[in-house]
């Protein structure tokens, strides 16, 4: 996120890490508001905290994965 152009229409609470996680620490407000935003967006997390990737990766506009 530090690298997006300020004023950017980017959906932060989209943005997770490379291993499908989120990067705010575990149990902090912030947290906890990005998983709950997600999971009212439909995003589903697994006992461990992660989301899978391979569904829910996006690659960027007019990218097909694969």
């Amino acid at each position: 996120m530090a690298s997006i152009p300020l004023g950017s229409d980017v959906p932060w609470q989209r943005v997770i890490n490379s291993r499908g996680t989120i990067s705010l620490r575990s149990g902090s407000d912030g947290h906890n508001v990005q998983r709950g935003m997600l999971e009212s967006e439909g995003v589903v997390f697994d006992e461990r905290g992660r989301v899978d990737l391979d569904r829910y990766l996006w690659t960027g506009p007019g990218l097909k994965r694969g």
